[in-house]
């Protein structure tokens, strides 16, 4: 297999390995992902397209703010309670570019503790960032300024 083309969180402990499947276009997208090890724990994040995932081997548990418990169009996607949902080899699961979420790995059976998955976008139509107890925040303001896959400042 070929080196991915891009490396998520440093080449030393990386989150992610993304391969670009088709020429990178502003239009649509196809990634293949190894997810290696979980989200930033502090707050969830939403994208700046439309996106598809498929999980092709190993699991993740999603985390994703509970909508049905929102109390005022004002309430904080931060302040409500959380829902988990697993999602195995053949899940498909198809998010809005605002769907606030994050991945967890559980460890599966044999140790394996990373993802394999398709990931399809379409166009950019967002800035996207993270839900901090304090409101949205810009994943630029969140993450380390030298490598947006590294913990950085976060929701302080």
């Amino acid at each position: 297999m070929r080196a991915p083309d891009f490396i998520i969180g440093g080449s030393d402990h990386p989150y992610m390995l993304r391969w670009w499947l088709i020429p990178r276009n502003r239009w649509f997208n196809v990634y293949l992902h190894k997810i290696m090890r979980d989200d930033d724990d502090r707050a969830l994040h939403d994208h700046p397209w439309w996106n598809v995932s498929i999980v092709l081997r190993g699991a993740y548990i999603e985390v994703m703010p509970d909508l049905r418990a929102r109390r005022t169009p004002y309430t904080r996607i931060a302040d409500l309670p959380q829902i988990r949902k697993r999602r195995g080899p053949g899940s498909i699961v198809f998010r809005r570019a605002n769907s606030a979420h994050r991945l967890e790995l559980p460890i599966e059976g044999g140790g394996i503790r990373y993802v394999w998955s398709l990931f399809i976008t379409g166009p950019v139509i967002r800035k996207w960032g993270f839900h901090c107890p304090h409101g949205w925040r810009y994943f630029k303001d969140f993450v380390a300024r030298d490598d947006a896959g590294s913990v950085g400042r976060g929701c302080e």
